[in-house]
Protein backbone atom coordinates (compact mmCIF):
# COMPACT_ATOMS: atom_id res chain seq x y z
CA UNK A 1 0.00 0.00 0.00
CA UNK A 2 1.48 3.40 -1.20
CA UNK A 3 1.50 6.27 1.61
CA UNK A 4 -1.19 8.87 0.93
CA UNK A 5 1.66 11.95 2.21
CA UNK A 6 4.31 10.52 -0.53
CA UNK A 7 1.58 10.72 -3.18
CA UNK A 8 0.97 14.14 -1.81
CA UNK A 9 4.33 15.50 -2.05
CA UNK A 10 5.40 14.11 -5.20
CA UNK A 11 2.25 16.05 -7.20
CA UNK A 12 3.65 18.47 -9.57
CA UNK A 13 1.93 21.79 -8.23
CA UNK A 14 3.62 20.92 -4.81
CA UNK A 15 7.36 20.56 -6.47
CA UNK A 16 6.84 23.56 -8.50
CA UNK A 17 6.07 25.47 -5.24
CA UNK A 18 8.92 24.53 -3.27
CA UNK A 19 10.95 25.00 -5.93
CA UNK A 20 10.05 28.26 -5.91
CA UNK A 21 10.48 28.65 -1.85
CA UNK A 22 13.80 27.66 -2.86
CA UNK A 23 14.96 30.84 -4.87
CA UNK A 24 17.81 32.89 -3.69
CA UNK A 25 16.61 36.00 -1.54
CA UNK A 26 17.96 39.13 -2.81
CA UNK A 27 17.90 42.34 -1.24
CA UNK A 28 18.14 45.61 -2.92
CA UNK A 29 18.67 48.89 -1.56
CA UNK A 30 18.42 52.34 -2.19
CA UNK A 31 19.50 53.71 -5.55
CA UNK A 32 17.46 55.26 -8.17
CA UNK A 33 14.09 54.33 -8.60
CA UNK A 34 13.89 53.73 -11.68
CA UNK A 35 16.88 51.89 -11.55
CA UNK A 36 16.18 49.68 -8.79
CA UNK A 37 12.93 48.81 -10.77
CA UNK A 38 15.27 48.57 -13.93
CA UNK A 39 17.17 45.39 -11.93
CA UNK A 40 14.28 44.00 -9.80
CA UNK A 41 12.17 43.15 -13.48
CA UNK A 42 15.52 42.08 -14.96
CA UNK A 43 16.22 39.63 -11.83
CA UNK A 44 12.76 38.64 -12.06
CA UNK A 45 12.85 37.61 -15.84
CA UNK A 46 13.29 34.19 -15.13
CA UNK A 47 12.01 33.55 -11.92
CA UNK A 48 15.44 32.66 -10.91
CA UNK A 49 15.15 35.04 -7.58
CA UNK A 50 13.09 36.36 -4.68
CA UNK A 51 13.56 40.38 -4.86
CA UNK A 52 12.57 42.80 -2.13
CA UNK A 53 13.84 46.39 -2.65
CA UNK A 54 13.88 49.26 -0.16
CA UNK A 55 14.88 52.54 -0.04
CA UNK A 56 16.31 53.31 3.18
CA UNK A 57 19.88 51.84 5.33
CA UNK A 58 16.79 51.90 8.30
CA UNK A 59 14.39 50.20 6.33
CA UNK A 60 16.80 47.52 4.91
CA UNK A 61 18.35 46.86 8.63
CA UNK A 62 15.06 46.17 10.01
CA UNK A 63 13.63 43.93 7.22
CA UNK A 64 17.58 42.17 7.62
CA UNK A 65 16.32 41.67 11.26
CA UNK A 66 12.95 40.01 10.44
CA UNK A 67 14.12 38.03 7.67
CA UNK A 68 17.10 36.00 5.91
CA UNK A 69 18.45 36.81 2.45
CA UNK A 70 21.05 35.26 0.42
CA UNK A 71 22.80 38.68 -0.87
CA UNK A 72 22.09 42.05 -0.73
CA UNK A 73 22.88 44.43 -3.47
CA UNK A 74 23.49 47.87 -2.77
CA UNK A 75 22.72 50.54 -5.59
CA UNK A 76 24.41 53.85 -4.74
CA UNK A 77 26.94 54.71 -1.58
CA UNK A 78 24.44 57.45 -0.65
CA UNK A 79 22.04 55.17 0.68
CA UNK A 80 19.30 57.23 2.45
CA UNK A 81 18.29 57.08 6.32
CA UNK A 82 15.10 57.95 7.45
CA UNK A 83 17.04 58.93 10.60
CA UNK A 84 20.68 59.57 11.84
CA UNK A 85 21.66 55.76 13.43
CA UNK A 86 23.16 55.87 16.80
CA UNK A 87 26.55 55.14 15.95
CA UNK A 88 26.88 57.61 13.09
CA UNK A 89 29.78 59.64 13.30
CA UNK A 90 30.42 63.00 12.17
CA UNK A 91 33.80 62.30 11.65
CA UNK A 92 33.15 59.52 8.51
CA UNK A 93 32.96 61.39 5.50
CA UNK A 94 29.99 61.92 4.12
CA UNK A 95 30.48 61.01 0.78
CA UNK A 96 30.65 57.39 2.03
CA UNK A 97 28.98 57.51 5.21
CA UNK A 98 25.43 56.17 4.25
CA UNK A 99 26.75 52.61 2.23
CA UNK A 100 29.59 52.11 4.90
CA UNK A 101 27.51 52.61 7.62
CA UNK A 102 24.95 49.89 6.23
CA UNK A 103 28.11 47.87 6.19
CA UNK A 104 29.40 48.45 9.14
CA UNK A 105 25.81 47.08 11.17
CA UNK A 106 25.89 44.12 8.63
CA UNK A 107 29.05 43.15 10.14
CA UNK A 108 27.73 43.29 13.90
CA UNK A 109 24.92 41.01 12.62
CA UNK A 110 25.32 37.03 13.45
CA UNK A 111 25.68 35.32 9.56
CA UNK A 112 25.46 38.45 7.70
CA UNK A 113 24.49 37.90 4.01
CA UNK A 114 27.47 38.78 1.18
CA UNK A 115 26.83 42.54 0.11
CA UNK A 116 27.47 44.02 -3.71
CA UNK A 117 27.82 47.36 -3.37
CA UNK A 118 27.13 49.28 -7.16
CA UNK A 119 28.30 53.40 -7.41
CA UNK A 120 29.07 55.90 -9.83
CA UNK A 121 32.49 56.86 -7.04
CA UNK A 122 35.38 56.88 -9.28
CA UNK A 123 37.35 57.85 -5.76
CA UNK A 124 39.52 54.50 -5.09
CA UNK A 125 38.71 55.56 -1.42
CA UNK A 126 35.23 54.66 -1.76
CA UNK A 127 35.93 50.87 -2.95
CA UNK A 128 38.88 50.26 -0.57
CA UNK A 129 36.36 51.66 2.46
CA UNK A 130 33.62 49.30 1.03
CA UNK A 131 35.47 46.00 0.78
CA UNK A 132 36.99 46.83 4.34
CA UNK A 133 34.21 47.07 5.55
CA UNK A 134 32.67 43.22 4.46
CA UNK A 135 31.53 43.90 1.10
CA UNK A 136 32.03 41.20 -1.01
CA UNK A 137 32.18 43.56 -4.55
CA UNK A 138 32.23 46.93 -5.47
CA UNK A 139 31.10 47.47 -9.11
CA UNK A 140 31.61 50.61 -10.75
CA UNK A 141 27.82 52.66 -12.54
CA UNK A 142 27.00 52.05 -14.97
CA UNK A 143 27.11 48.28 -14.09
CA UNK A 144 27.30 46.14 -16.74
CA UNK A 145 24.19 42.85 -16.13
CA UNK A 146 26.77 40.30 -17.08
CA UNK A 147 29.35 40.95 -14.63
CA UNK A 148 26.55 41.97 -11.82
CA UNK A 149 25.27 38.43 -12.81
CA UNK A 150 28.78 36.61 -12.85
CA UNK A 151 29.17 38.38 -9.25
CA UNK A 152 25.88 37.48 -8.06
CA UNK A 153 26.53 33.83 -8.53
CA UNK A 154 30.10 34.16 -6.83
CA UNK A 155 28.37 36.10 -3.76
CA UNK A 156 25.47 32.94 -3.92
CA UNK A 157 28.00 30.06 -4.06
CA UNK A 158 29.98 31.77 -1.43
CA UNK A 159 27.36 30.96 0.96
CA UNK A 160 26.84 27.40 0.61
CA UNK A 161 26.97 25.52 3.71
CA UNK A 162 27.38 28.52 5.76
CA UNK A 163 23.43 28.69 6.19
Amino acid sequence: MTDPRAARTSAPHIRYKLARMARPQILLVGGNPPVAAMLTDYFHHDDRYEIESVEYGDDALALLQRRRFDLVLVLSLHVPWTMRPSSYSAAWRIDFANAILLLKHLRGAHGPPPVILISGSLLPEAKEEALANGAFAFLPKPVDLAELDRFVELALESQKGKR
